[in-house]
């Protein structure tokens, strides 16, 4: 285990979670439709703070022996914005920006990423593609997004249905990678062993990958569930999720 990071084998396929950071949220915002009373009881018996929600912000790298493959490019400076991303909420334990130094950490430099998939256009998922000069980070790897993702944070309906900070993150990365993007359908394989899932509803084009080496399989959820109380409860909904009823079938479907 590295710094920042923890390795593990897929079937014949080096995995490494490597961190990005993390980022404190309201409890409000990861469960707006839960009373507060209920929430705050959920959280004090499992000995966690009542004032705000840390999540992590992890990504995952693979190495299939013929792709060296990263899932989502992590936050960038997002962490910089915090206060006004989410309001309110203690971020004196809230940083971003981990994700290359950490890789790199790990031994694996950004120049070696030859295909970036993105899950979806949110800001702790593409925040990371641009560097603060406006240049490509994983600058010799191609992008992969489904095509129903890039459509909507690309048109006019995007513009109005997100709120406006996510919808300027999303543009510049995707225009940053314009000339490198392919776009992808539900079962497609983007690579050997890796194929799209469509889990829709966190965002209306986001998507899983069921990843496969030898007799081993991994669901790459990605915010198909934000923190693990979704797991028990998928009807609490966090206001990320921007079709909410999309979102829950997409958990149970995941967790069935």
């Amino acid at each position: 285990m590295d710094a920042g990071s923890y390795r593990f084998m897929l079937g014949e396929f080096e995995c490494l979670a490597v961190s990005d950071g993390a980022f404190n949220y309201s409890p409000g915002s990861l469960f707006a439709n839960v009373p507060e009373q209920e929430i705050e009881s959920v959280l004090h018996s499992r000995g966690l703070p009542t004032d705000r929600v840390t999540t992590p912000y992890t990504c995952l790298f693979i190495d299939t022996g013929d792709n060296r493959v990263l899932v989502d490019t992590g936050a960038g400076n997002l962490g910089e914005s915090a206060p006004k991303v989410v309001p309110n909420v203690d971020h004196s334990t809230t940083a971003t920006g981990a994700l290359r130094r950490n890789l790199e950490a790990a031994g694996i430099p950004a120049s070696e990423v030859d295909t970036v998939i993105i899950t979806h256009a949110h800001p702790d998922h593409v925040g990371g593609t641009v560097d603060d000069a406006g240049e490509l980070v994983f600058a010799n790897a191609r992008y992969v997004i489904g095509r129903e993702e890039s459509t909507f944070w690309t048109s006019e309906v995007g513009a109005r249905q997100a709120p406006p900070i996510m919808v300027d993150i999303a543009r510049r990365s995707l225009d940053a990678i314009g000339d490198r993007l392919t776009f992808v359908d539900t079962g497609e394989e983007i690579l050997p062993g890796i194929r799209v899932v469509a889990t829709p509803g966190h965002t209306p084009g986001h998507i899983s990958l069921e990843i496969s080496s030898g007799d081993e399989i991994l669901l790459h959820i990605s915010d198909v569930v934000i923190y693990p109380l979704h797991l028990e409860h998928p009807d609490w909904t966090p206001v990320f999720d921007m079709l909410p009823e999309a979102a829950e079938t997409s958990k149970r479907r995941t967790f069935d």
